[in-house]
């Protein structure tokens, strides 16, 4: 069986944890469950992994064989040699030029690359489910990094909008992203910008609010519209005006409010957890190791050609974005 190598760089290397590098460990879970791109994605996925494939988790870039990391790991000027065979986990950032395999967690990064593949983000640890009896929604909650959310909603005004209307909005401890027990109400705005659809972020909140059975708000973000099947499966706003009025609309129309969070419940069973362990199966078995074998058999010629394309490719859109900021 081919070996998947998780490498993460040594600044980013979980030594203090590496004797007992499993999700008993308490500590290792709250890590888990933060915003650490390095442990969301290349750590995690190691241990949900191991289990299934012959996996190793190393702090030094193998001189062969199959290679899995999350973009902050190498420079996009590493260029792999004949023997190895690079997985980039993209994540929030970029592509790597050099890699073979570019996983991307929004659909817009598929569109741009050859060999690149979409690929859900982990769903939020240890969930713990609404239990909130609120026939109106009152308590407001954002679950992430405060530097992502709309300015409008960290505003005087916001602030003002809450207490006359009788909510509460509730900004959480990363050590406490996983639960939602008296939520009534999740939001993932990012911004009020028009156009501002972020091509580079997940889904995650919105899945994580379904799998919670909590109602949704979001902004623009064009992965939650590709997880979209019906009229109720979240609500999306365009201007924070719109924002304020939809909250009001629910907390005054308590069936309303109602037919959105039993849409929410329906929208979790397409995201139980062996959905996203079998979205990773998946990728290996069909594309990285099949890939990686047709890779291993070519020559060096061809591997060459490939760098020199990816080069070119990479020069390219370093010149475009110049000029774009030039004309800018």
């Amino acid at each position: 069986m081919d070996t998947l190598n998780f490498y993460i760089d040594k600044n980013h290397f979980p030594y203090e944890y590496q004797n007992d590098l499993s999700f008993d460990n308490p500590r290792l879970l709250e890590v888990l469950g933060s915003a650490n791109t390095w442990m969301l994605w290349t750590l995690r996925t190691y241990l949900e992994m191991k289990e299934n494939f012959d996996c190793r988790l190393t702090d030094e870039i193998p001189a062969s064989g199959i290679t899995l990391f999350f973009r902050g790991s190498i420079s996009l000027t590493q260029k792999p040699n004949k023997n190895q065979f690079w997985v980039c986990m993209v994540a929030d950032a970029t592509w790597h030029p050099y890699s073979h395999v570019n996983l991307f967690q929004n659909k817009a990064g598929i569109t741009k690359y050859a060999q690149s593949y979409f690929i859900r983000h982990w769903y939020q640890l240890g969930i713990i489910k609404s239990q909130s009896t609120n026939s109106s929604p009152k308590n407001i909650y954002y679950f992430g990094d405060k530097a992502n959310l709309a300015p409008e909603l960290l505003s005087d005004d916001w602030n003002r909008f809450v207490d006359e209307n009788d909510f509460s909005f509730i900004t959480p401890h990363f050590s406490e992203w996983n639960n939602y027990t008296d939520a009534d109400i999740v939001i993932g705005i990012r911004s009020f910008k028009k156009g501002e659809q972020f091509l580079n972020k997940p889904s995650s909140k919105l899945i994580n609010a379904w799998r919670a059975n909590v109602v949704f708000i979001g902004g623009e973000d064009v992965a939650y519209a590709e997880e979209r099947q019906t009229e109720f499966d979240y609500i999306d706003v365009d201007s924070y005006e719109n924002f304020k009025t939809s909250l009001l609309k629910l907390k005054m129309d308590p069936t309303l409010y109602q037919k959105y969070r039993l849409q929410a419940l329906k929208c979790s069973e397409r995201f139980p957890d062996s959905f996203f362990s079998g979205q990773w199966k998946q990728v290996i078995t069909e594309t990285i190791i099949p890939l990686y074998q047709q890779s291993a058999k070519a020559d060096r010629f061809k591997h060459y050609k490939f760098l020199i394309t990816r080069f070119i490719r990479y020069k390219s859109e370093a010149l475009a974005l110049r000029l774009k900021k030039a004309a800018a």
